[in-house]
């Protein structure tokens, strides 16, 4: 009796953790990215850009007098475009840094309409212009 009690706890126990979990897509393949990206028709001093695809981590490429270069996702990425300044130290904070305070309109960031599908084979010649208004 013990057996079987036993066996049946087993069942039990693999039939609720057996196909229960969600399985985790598969990212998609990276690929290198390189471009330039002007601000109000001049190259961008300093600033990131960040290309998003679904279900994955944004991947964030530093700006530098206009231009940029990395690995991103392939496929259908948006891209949001951040250029910060410094700003007051927050409060409680022992060693008082600066904050970051975004100077480029929601436009370019938190609601942005820029978007790119990026190849498997990458892409070298990406241009984005952004304004500052």
């Amino acid at each position: 009796m013990r057996l079987l009690g036993l066996v049946v706890c087993l069942g039990m126990v693999v039939a609720l953790t057996s196909g229960c979990t969600p399985s985790v897509p598969k990212p998609p393949p990276l690929a290198n990215v390189k471009g330039t990206v002007q601000l109000d028709g001049k190259p961008m001093k300093s600033g990131e850009i960040a290309f998003e695809v679904t279900a994955q981590p944004s991947k964030i490429l530093t700006i530098e007098d206009g231009n940029f270069s990395g690995e991103v996702f392939t496929g259908k990425n948006a891209v949001r475009f951040h250029m910060y300044k410094a700003g007051p130290p927050v409060s409680t904070d022992p060693e008082k840094k600066p904050t970051k305070i975004e100077t480029l309109p929601p436009q370019h960031n938190t609601r942005s309409g820029h978007s790119i599908d990026i190849p498997e084979g990458g892409a070298s010649d990406l241009k984005f212009a952004v304004t500052s208004r």
